[in-house]
């Protein structure tokens, strides 16, 4: 680590809310203290940047002080910048994934990951409206990653059967590296026993929860689609409004999700549990258009420094982080408890 970046995490560090792991608050206003400062205290978590170090050690603290085997995995990845005048560049970085495990005796895995960076803009013509240094990503994905703090909180002493590794993905802005670069370490006898992996990401913005399957996973074997039905299941019991993609796009079968870090667990031909928000039913039916809202243009708050942020989004969706927070968590656990084996079904 360079001494310049050691003053910064240091210094980033230094501003950590006292007993920030180990407080008496619900788990829902945890998570949803976990997004606002993720968001606040390291925007332009760009991969590569100092401020996603800055995050990955802070993530790695916080699962440490839970108890969890906590440790960092570094990967080389690129990216190409695009001038004004269409030369390209190709930029040459390294990012990381926090990963933290908690043993089970079973010897299968559950994996729960959020990606923790935030999108680097890749042409000269979008800087300062998409991604970038002033991106805090509150939506995309400081509220992914809170979530996934509060779950490992809230499941640090579970007694389960099978391991769970909480992972903070670094790079999905790239084109899910990290989740990638998490895969290729695996032996193929880990692969094999990974049962599922749940991904969290942009919990926010989106007018609707939804829970999602993977493309390749259930067209190989519709048995995949289980984990997604039985967290619909759970979701009804308890009152609360999650959906699946409806399908009204041909490339998007329903009840599948897309275009993020699940991608790369289904792809290997891992189950897969995607939670989003966002609204299927909106613009061409690929999930792009997250909402609405009037008082956000063009429907999408992805990558926009101008509206993913603590000043705009709580201003035009009170209440939100707290409801969806909530919602996630009262769905996820009993799931998560059940489903690794730490509590039987009903």
């Amino acid at each position: 680590m360079t001494l310049h970046k050691m003053l910064l995490v240091l210094g980033l560090l230094a501003s950590i809310p006292p007993g920030v792991a180990a407080d008496g608050l619900p788990a829902a206003e945890w998570a949803a203290r976990e997004m606002r400062y993720i968001a606040s205290q390291f925007p332009g978590r760009l991969a590569g940047a100092e401020r996603e170090f800055a995050a990955a050690e802070y993530l790695h603290i916080q699962l440490s002080s839970m108890g969890y085997q906590t440790h960092t995995q570094a990967f080389d990845t690129e990216y190409n910048y695009v001038f004004a005048n269409n030369v390209r560049q190709r930029r040459l970085l390294q990012s990381r994934n926090v990963i933290a495990t908690k043993p089970g005796v079973s010897g299968q895995v559950i994996v729960i990951g959020a990606h923790f960076d935030t999108a680097t803009t890749l042409h000269e013509v979008h800087e300062g409206v998409f991604g970038g240094e002033q991106l805090q990503g509150l939506d995309d994905n400081a509220s992914g990653v809170g979530v996934m703090l509060a779950l490992a909180r809230e499941l640090a002493n579970a007694p389960v059967q099978h391991t769970l590794k909480f992972v903070a993905f670094g790079a999905k802005e790239l084109g899910m590296k990290g989740s990638q670069a998490y895969l290729d370490s695996l032996p193929p006898a880990e692969r094999s026993r990974t049962l599922l992996m749940v991904n969290l990401d942009s919990l926010l913005t989106g007018d609707t929860l939804y829970v999602n399957a993977g493309k390749r996973t259930v067209a190989a074997n519709p048995a995949a689609g289980a984990a997604r039905d039985r967290a619909l299941a759970l979701a009804a019991a308890l009152g609360i409004d999650a959906r699946s993609n409806p399908g009204l796009h041909p490339d998007y079968p329903a009840g599948t999700g897309c275009c993020s870090d699940q991608e790369s667990f289904d792809k290997a031909g891992i189950p897969v549990l995607a939670v989003e928000a966002t609204n299927w039913s909106l613009g061409k039916g690929d999930g792009y258009m997250q909402t609405a809202l009037p008082g956000i243009t063009g429907g999408s708050s992805w990558h926009r420094p101008d509206i993913d942020n603590l000043a705009r989004l709580p201003q035009l969706l009170p209440g939100r982080l707290e409801q969806r927070a909530r919602d996630t968590l009262r769905i996820l656990l009993p799931f998560l408890l059940e489903a690794s084996g730490a509590r039987p079904a009903p």
